[in-house]
């Protein structure tokens, strides 16, 4: 009938519907439906899909989901306008997505097959746009299955199992179905941008610029883009940095390609303009981006249009905010408007801001940029830091080529308009400048480089005595402009010719004799002042000009031609030079100076929190002696926030004698340096291109300790989660902060010549006299020749006038011997630190790894005689080629160790370099001879580092922060109280030879056995508490602790290690299960018990050592969890072998002992109240009842008898309770609950009466 009268097939299929028929009978309809439904009308597929989806059974699930995802489509052949009404085509679609909806809801066998059939798909091309429909339609059906959904399309998205094809082919042309699935498709965007990973995100921006242009019919579509907008606003108030990003990426797409449509919602894109403080600078960039191209936008309408009317209101809110945060006092509002300002002028002088632009509006639009921006120059007369800021801002846009042409060439004129004025006339003749009052500074020229032939000088001691306040404050923006004008002159010109004689100008500083010790502190309190400013200001300086030459040539160049690189190689000297003078002043002085300078823009410390100045108020507390904290802490009201206010920290006492910097006002001085770029890093490969070598080793010293500051930051933030890196953190420094990939950028062609620079000056090392903690800083470099640094192929030859000379702290500035001992120091911690990232070993970064492991393998083995780097290639390796060339590399820096001989700092970097590269190696796939070489270098690793453990301490950890060495310092020792303050290392060591053993239980139980059983059981003080044990001089009563805690952590990963196999066993993950197998987990089992159990034998002997009980229980009760997760195998498996159980009775039997010891600690704690312990009582006590318990449970499964003997416990008053109260006390004690609550109601009975 049906086959006849197609018009009855619905109603009909609605009448069987309504019966209670068989399930026979249902499943021969359902096979009817499905061969009728690709003849059927376009009308009939909703109730089609409804009524198979509905009653679906286990045997047609598959074939009925393979029918609707091969579902033709309903769209039209091209898409509509938005806003356009919805056609009978589409009508059908939106009624299929309901009954689609209705038939998922009524089946959960249908939303089974469709979820798994879906997940099984990896190739992008098998998803088809129906796909994303039902995935939605299930979001729906509760939490559990939107959860489901949601990771799954995030981990699709991530694989790439799909891409933005597939959103478009489910959303273009669909308006039925996104009229149907809006709020889920909606939804689903917000959780694609939460996602945090870069495919998600990717797609969840899609969907987000889809669903707000392909918006139908006209009705609704207003309402979808107010949701769109509302949810980007949701991602902009959620604080993390990752969506914000993202919903400003949409946003900015949108403006660029939609700007009327977004014109319409003026209101959203207004109310970001008052959000903007928690922003950080790249979300600032985007904000004012968006709304400089919605200001500037001009459309077809007329004046009177809505859209029209909200651009003007637009602007006059923008310009609003502007002129407020200029005018601001704080640093961060100065910040928002300078980007503000700047966006807006790269928008107006856009060669082509719209297609209809009238190219009299062009012009007119130019000449507004360069009167904004003319403006914006004016305020280096009242706020030069804020110009200071403004430099840097537009330098970032000149090197980005945001800005056009003519705005280019005016700034060009302005910049070295500015530069100019710094410099004065070069002259050999220069008098004593008059400070405040009748004090004088006497003068000369520094570090000329130009010779007699120079014009220029940079007189920075005139500008500072200057009685001109203005040309005072200029000085706040010196290095900010000289940065412009270094970028435009070389994006104008291609080169930096036009303006090289900077590089080499002389500097007016005072003079040299006013920093020797005595003349320091016979100076007054504005002469200190004047001479710390002025080197503050030479050094940031040449930190500048070594970034601009740096900046400006391609990674793969050298840097300059060979006079460049001498002179930069010379500069390079002079700040090693400034620096340590600097240094050696601040020290000098009874109190930090007051720094006339304001920190400029691209400094770390700019803001000073209260909790900083508050810290700071309590250090000079401490060294006045104040009585009181209220006394030492400056009121509020009275800082100075101005421009003119200088940067000044709390006074600190420095003994006389001291040449290093003291910690406490090393960061205060740091915080006013410009950062070195990483590609200033390129000039270590030109060691080798010196004629005398050791000329060089003090810049490449002070380069690898800039290296080493940068790369611990940058594997810090990549390895801290995106919402620790907050605003302020990223906005503290523009520029200071630099991603691996930019440091790797200025590191690719320095690894050649690391090599030849170590092991040159592991040489040196060797053969040079260790005399600076012997002689004092007044010796340091003391015989040695100051060499200037001259480069091969330099036509000019430098003379000893280039440095600083008459001060022994700049003469022992660059003496090679202490400067081939910070080369290894800080080389080797920077190697140190680059193996061990985890994103080295990723994919994307292997390049990176190819071109260290060429660096430091067979050719660096080689080459060690010749001192010649050989070059490095960038193509990549085979895994055996890899492998092997970790185990040349690793032969390398053995080769540099000269084991009791050599620093301990230095030999336990190099034994953990090796074992990151071990580590490395593991990771790629190799031979079984090469795994048999990975094993005989992790045994290699282990002795040496044993051997390390047996020798005395040679030398004490060295000051990262100055290459001087304090004045009187006594002789390395050799015996065990040459460890003392070496806890870490000797952690690292003992890490190091148990880890990386053959047999690290065995190696444990040796150890545990053998020395650690040797310590006295006592604790003493004075002299005794550091007498050796035998033979280790690092082991004694008072670091017995720091072995026992090291110790534990290696027991927890064997652990953690036995626990995963045996899990993997049980989860079948590892294959049929042999015999084998489980002896050897067993086996396992039984050393880490028996290491288990002797570790806390240790807790027993020693029992006044609270640290060691505290250990006991924090990492007693990790291991007891690890233990618990392989029960439920051992359970299975004797409930089918319960004659096998006697070798893990034995086993276990170890580990019982061990928390017999737990019990008792946690009872002893409570008794006597130590707070650490008594913390930790409860958990531990949680993990030990269920391990009694599941220990029960697997000797019962064996079918065995246990005995189970109650253990004392004792309360907080030291009295022995039971572990469980008892029945009969329970109900006494409700007894009398009862009875007090009946007393008090009678009583509140009676007096009611």
């Amino acid at each position: 009938m049906t086959e006849k009268h197609s018009a009855l097939l619905v109603p009909a299929l609605e009448a069987i519907s309504n019966l209670s028929s068989q399930e026979a009978g249902q499943a021969q309809v359902t096979e009817l439906v499905l061969q009728r439904f690709q003849a059927a009308e376009t009308a009939d597929v909703p109730a089609l899909l409804r009524f198979l989806l509905q009653h679906v059974d286990s045997q047609n699930a598959s074939q009925v989901v393979e029918l609707l995802r091969s579902m033709p489509s309903f769209a039209l052949s091209k898409q509509q306008a938005p806003g356009q009404e919805q056609t009978e085509e589409e009508d059908v679609e939106e009624a299929a997505i309901e009954a689609m909806r209705t038939g998922l809801q009524c089946s959960h066998l249908a939303a089974d097959t469709v979820f798994s059939q879906i997940r099984s798909l990896t190739d992008p091309e098998q998803h088809v746009s129906i796909d994303l429909w039902l995935l939605l339609l299930l979001v729906g059906l509760g939490a559990k299955r939107s959860e489901a959904v949601h990771k799954l399309l995030r981990k699709k998205f991530t694989e790439g199992h799909v891409d933005n094809t597939w959103l478009d082919k489910a959303v273009i042309s669909h308006q039925g179905a996104v009229q149907g699935l809006f709020p889920g498709l909606l939804g689903l965007a917000g959780q694609l941008v939460q996602a945090g990973q870069a495919g998600p995100q990717a797609a969840g921006t899609h969907l987000y610029t889809l669903l707000f242009t392909c918006c139908s019919p006209a009705d609704t579509a207003a309402q979808h883009r107010q949701e769109v907008l509302a949810g980007l606003h949701g991602h902009l108030g959620s604080g993390q940095a990752g969506e914000v990003s993202t919903a400003l990426h949409v946003l900015l797409a949108l403006t660029h390609s939609h700007a009327a449509l977004l014109l319409d919602h003026a209101d959203f894109v207004s109310a970001l303009l008052d959000c903007l403080d928690n922003l950080t600078q790249a979300q600032l960039h985007q904000v004012f981006e968006v709304v400089s191209e919605l200001v500037v936008f001009s459309s077809s309408d007329s004046s009177e249009s809505q859209a029209e009317q909200n651009r003007q209101r637009l602007g006059k809110q923008l310009e609003g905010l502007l002129h407020k945060q200029m005018q601001s006092e704080e640093v961060q509002s100065q910040r928002v408007g300078i980007i503000g300002t700047i966006k807006l002028v790269e928008r107006l002088a856009h060669p082509s801001p719209t297609p209809t632009a009238h190219p009299a509006a062009l012009d007119q639009r130019s000449k507004e940029a360069e009167q904004l921006l003319a403006r914006s120059f004016d305020a280096k007369q009242h706020k030069p830091a804020m110009f200071a800021l403004l430099c840097d801002e537009l330098t970032d846009a000149v090197t980005s080529g945001r800005l056009a042409e003519p705005i280019r060439a005016w700034l060009s004129l302005a910049a070295t308009e500015e530069l100019e004025m710094f410099l004065d006339d070069c002259s050999h003749d220069l008098p004593a400048v008059q400070c405040k009052g009748s004090e004088s500074v006497a003068g000369g020229s520094w570090m000329n480089m130009n010779g007699i032939a120079g014009q220029v000088m940079l007189p920075l001691l005139k500008i500072l005595a200057s009685p001109d306040q203005l040309h005072r404050q200029s000085l706040a923006y010196l290095c900010a402009v000289t940065r412009l004008a270094l970028t435009l002159e070389f994006h104008t010109l291609g080169n930096l010719d036009g303006l090289s004689a900077i590089l080499g100008c002389p500097l007016h500083m005072p003079h040299i004799d006013l920093m020797q010790s005595e003349a320091v502190l016979g100076l007054s309190t504005e002469q200190q002042s004047l001479v710390c400013t002025s080197l503050l200001l030479a050094i940031n300086w040449l930190r500048e000009l070594l970034n601009a030459w740096a900046r400006h040539v391609q990674p793969t160049e050298c840097i300059g031609g060979a006079e460049v690189q001498q002179n930069l190689l010379v500069r390079l000297q002079n700040l090693s030079q400034l620096e340590a003078l600097l240094a050696h002043v601040i020290a000098l002085l009874p109190s930090s100076p007051c720094l006339q300078v304001l920190a400029g823009p691209h400094t770390p410390a700019q803001a000073q929190t209260k909790n900083q100045k508050k810290g700071r108020a309590k250090e000079a507390k401490k060294s006045k002696g104040a009585p009181s904290e209220e006394s030492s802490e400056p009121a509020e009201d009275q800082e100075n926030v101005g421009d003119n206010a200088a940067v000044s920290v709390g006074p600190h006492r420095a003994p006389a004698g001291h040449s290093h910097l003291p910690l406490s006002r090393l960061p205060e001085v740091q915080g006013q340096l410009r950062p070195l770029d990483a590609r200033v890093l390129r000039l270590l490969g030109q060691v080798q291109a010196t004629a005398l070598p050791q000329a060089a080793l003090a810049p490449a010293a002070f380069l690898l300790e800039q290296l080493q500051v940068q790369l611990v930051e940058a594997l810090t933030r990549a390895r801290r989660p995106a919402f620790l890196n907050s605003a302020a953190s990223q906005d503290a420094s523009t520029g200071a902060h630099q991603t691996p990939q930019q440091i790797w950028g200025g590191l690719q062609s320095t690894l050649p010549a690391l090599p030849t620079l170590l092991t040159m000056c592991n040489a040196r090392q060797s053969s040079a006299a260790h005399t600076e903690g012997q002689e004092g800083v007044s010796q340091v470099g003391k015989g040695e020749e100051v060499v200037v640094a001259c480069v091969e192929g330099a036509s000019q030859d430098p003379t000893p006038d280039l440095l600083i000379t008459g001060h022994p702290i700049v003469r022992a500035a660059l003496a090679s011997t202490p400067a081939a001992a910070r080369v290894m120091q800080h080389g080797l911690h920077c190697i140190q630190q680059l193996t061990a990232a985890e994103w080295l070993k990723q994919p994307e970064h292997r390049v990176l790894l190819y071109a260290f492991l060429r660096a430091f393998g067979k050719d660096a083995t080689s080459s060690q005689d010749s001192h010649q780097s050989p070059p490095v290639s960038a193509c990549a390796m085979k895994s055996h080629e890899a492998i092997q060339g970790c185990l040349q590399a690793c032969h390398y820096f053995r080769a540099l160790s000269k084991r009791a001989l050599g620093p301990l700092d230095q030999e336990v970097s190099l034994l953990h370099i090796q074992a990151n590269l071990i580590s490395i190696a593991e990771t790629i796939p190799g031979t079984s001879s090469t795994r048999e070489d990975l094993c005989q270098a992790k045994e290699a690793i282990s002795r040496a580092a044993e051997e390390a453990l047996q020798q005395g301490s040679e030398s004490q950890p060295q000051e990262s922060s100055s290459p001087l060495q304090v004045q009187g310092a006594d002789p390395p020792t050799r015996s065990g109280g040459g460890w003392k303050g070496q806890q870490g290392v000797i952690g690292d060591l003992v890490h190091l030879w148990v880890a990386w053993s053959s047999q690290p239980c065995q190696t444990m139980l040796r150890l545990l056995q053998g020395a650690l059983a040797q310590v006295p059981s006592q604790p003493v003080t004075g002299k005794k508490a550091h007498e050796p044990v035998a033979p280790y001089p690092g082991l004694s009563g008072s670091s017995v602790h720091i072995w026992y805690k090291a110790l534990s952590q290696e027991l927890l990963l064997q652990w953690a290690t036995h626990a995963a196999g045996v899990v993997a066993m049980h989860k079948g993950r590892q294959g049929p299960l042999q015999e084998e197998a489980v002896d050897s987990a067993l086996e396992q089992l039984r050393q880490c018990g028996k290491v288990f159990s002797s570790l806390l034998l240790l807790n027993k002997a020693h029992l006044k050592r609270m640290q060691m009980h505290a250990q006991a229980l924090r990492f007693g009760s990790k291991v007891i969890q690890h233990c618990l997760r392989t029960l439920p195998f051992w359970e299975a498996w004797y409930s089918a072998h319960p004659n096998q159980v006697e070798p893990f009775s034995k086993a276990i039997k170890d580990v019982q002992s061990g928390t017999r010891i737990l019990y008792v600690i946690c009872a002893e704690g409570k008794a006597n109240k130590n707070i650490t312990i008594a913390n930790l009582v409860v958990g531990s006590k949680h993990v030990l009842e269920e391990f009694r318990v599941g220990v029960t449970a697997v000797m019962l499964a064996a079918k065995q008898h246990i005995l189970q003997g109650n253990l004392k416990h004792k309360d907080l008053t030291g009295q022995e309770v039971s572990s469980q109260v008892p029945f009969t006390q329970i109900l006494s004690d409700d007894d009398e609950d009862d009875n007090e609550q009946q007393g008090r109601r009678q009583e509140a009975g009676s007096d009611t009466e």
